[in-house]
């Protein structure tokens, strides 16, 4: 019985801990490069996404300087990590941009604003022909500091 509820403790914890994801799908329709979008996991919120179609630069290895901007807000009430991935697809489903990115290293504080320019260095070519696209947002929230460290898995 003991283990059983030290066991609830450590879960209860850890939960708060552990990452959150999201995934939403949008219609790619962009004026001059910019769309509003909705995604969030609790107060942390993606709004605006600025998609900057690119061409191909380097020397022997070829990539492209093709991204999007996202700005994430941290409305919330404690720093979090907030990691983000953006997939462009044509109208039938084939891929034909990725990439992820993420707030800069450390922690966005409660109520700060940040941006992340996620780029699409080798898979850009067919950019043009986006009608859809998916965002997924992943976040941690920072532990407290006298917060115990997480316990492995059973």
């Amino acid at each position: 019985m003991r283990k059983a509820a030290l066991f609830a403790v450590a879960v209860c914890l850890a939960a708060p801990l552990s990452a959150q994801q999201a995934t939403k799908k949008f219609d790619y329709k962009p004026v001059d490069g910019i769309q509003t979008i909705s995604l969030a996991i609790d107060q942390v919120k993606i709004r605006q996404i600025v998609f900057k179609p690119g061409k191909a630069m380097g020397g022997p290895l070829r990539r492209s300087d093709a991204e999007c901007v996202i700005r994430i807000d941290n409305d919330g009430q404690v720093p979090v990590q907030a990691g983000v991935a953006v997939a462009l697809f044509d109208e039938e489903g084939n891929l034909v941009a990725a990439g992820s990115g993420g707030t800069r290293v450390g922690w966005l504080s409660a109520g700060e604003r940040d941006t992340s320019a996620i780029r699409f260095p080798f898979v850009y070519r067919n950019m043009e022909k986006a009608k859809t696209f998916l965002v997924t947002l992943e976040t941690q929230a920072k532990p407290p500091k006298d917060a115990p460290a997480p316990t492995p898995a059973p």
